[in-house]
């Protein structure tokens, strides 16, 4: 079989480029324009293969779309559907999110997905939602959902997926009986704080009190036009690519934002102060799953082991991401162990080989290597950056990048 692969020379970039859209933001104002009251203008820089997942299911579910190059008009239905099949493709987060909300667009919905997307979790989402009165014929992908999502009160523990918890704020935007309580402080809990900012700009508060949400004013009014933020988990990999030697700047980013992958910042600022201070610097990814891959390359950069810890929702993404980064650093010439949920990371990266496990992360963590590289840098089945940036290797070229595509 035919494998798609793109070899990187060594170099430093420079220049300037836009951030792309956030993911994150666009997901949850798609669906909230789905939901509200009259038409919303979205303006999206980049539409990658994720946000398109959403798009498409949106359209299935009865709203009409109007696709410009830089922006979506969403036309919401008048009128629930009978019957709808959506397909979420690789995407957990529009898996997580269409189960709780589908049920507001059409009386049964099935819903299907690729690969291993069947695998990830979704059993506690599911659960809940039985629980609270909709009907769903099997714990995992494929499965049909009925009924009406009506609110109620939902019970999460603090180490699922905080997409769970997005899922139901965005269902419950239209139900006041929407009450979600945790055990203790959500895992990366900063993607619950975008989605409450979109509710927030389709009229609709959520009133945090301790580790519980509940929806205040179910009332979805649409901002007419909304622009999507410039996304920090993909412009991490620049930024990494800056401690690195290159000089890049990133325009379109919101630094009062509540992504947390902003703190890319300071992991860097940590590494620039541990290179000559003798102590072991450990990195705690388990808010901020979507740097390790690019946190391991910088961490490569320091002449001692260090760590990066509680990695446990790294083995749940697109790749089990402990596993794909431990190989990538391994083939790259740099020394890396797996320890329980941790990472250990030690040696220089050199250049090599490297799967990229169908991981868009690891693809863009493999090509900001090259920054630190002696030798080519070869990255497998490289179109997995679709997935989340369709243009980084454009935008990779455009700051002086060399690349040269299959043989």
């Amino acid at each position: 079989m035919k494998t798609d692969k793109i070899t990187i020379k060594k170099g430093k970039l420079k220049g300037e480029i836009d951030a792309i859209s956030s993911k994150s933001f666009a997901h949850r104002a798609l669906i909230m324009a789905g939901l509200s009251d009259s038409p919303t203008e979205i303006f999206i820089n980049e539409f990658s293969k994720d946000i398109n997942v959403t798009i498409k299911a949106l359209e299935d579910l009865g709203a009409y779309i109007e696709r410009y190059e830089d922006k979506i008009i969403l036309i919401p239905s008048q009128k629930k559907l009978n019957k709808a099949i959506i397909d979420m493709y690789e995407s957990g987060s529009s898996l997580r999110f269409f189960t709780a909300v589908s049920t507001h667009f059409a009386k049964e919905i099935k819903i299907i997905g690729e690969k291993r997307l069947s695998q990830r979790p979704n059993l506690a989402l599911i659960e809940n939602l039985r629980e609270n009165g909709l009907s769903i014929d099997n714990d995992r992908l494929p499965f049909t959902i009925s009924g009406d999502f009506l609110g109620g009160n939902f019970k999460l523990s603090h180490d699922e997926s905080s997409q769970y918890i997005t899922a139901l704020l965005l269902a419950g935007s239209k139900s006041a009986r929407t009450f979600i309580e945790l055990d203790n402080l959500a895992e990366s809990v900063g993607y619950v704080d975008i989605t409450i900012d979109v509710l927030k700009d389709f009229n609709v508060d959520v009133i945090k009190e301790g580790f519980s949400y509940k929806i205040e004013n179910p009332k979805i009014i649409s901002p007419k036009k909304y622009y999507v933020e410039g996304d920090w988990s993909n412009s991490a990999f620049f930024y990494g690519a800056n401690l690195l030697g290159s000089d890049i700047k990133i325009n379109n980013l919101n630094f009062n934002t509540s992504q947390k992958d902003k703190e890319i910042i300071s992991i860097i600022e940590r590494i620039k102060e541990h290179k000559n201070n003798g102590k072991t610097l450990k990195i705690d990814i388990s808010q901020i799953p979507d740097l390790a891959p690019i946190t391991a390359i910088l961490l490569t950069t320091l002449d001692k082991p260090s760590y990066i810890v509680n990695g446990k929702r790294l083995r749940i993404k697109e790749s089990d991401r402990l596993i794909s980064t431990c190989q990538m650093l391994n083939n790259l010439g740099a020394k890396a162990e797996i320890r329980g949920d941790d990472l250990k990371v030690e040696g220089k990266i050199k250049g090599g080989v490297v799967d990229s496990f169908n991981d868009h992360r690891i693809v863009m963590a493999a090509s900001i290597a090259s920054n630190l590289a002696s030798e080519d840098i070869t990255i497998l089945d490289y179109k997995a950056v679709n997935k989340s940036y369709p243009n980084f290797f454009n935008d990779f070229e455009k700051l002086g990048g060399r690349i040269k595509i299959g043989e």
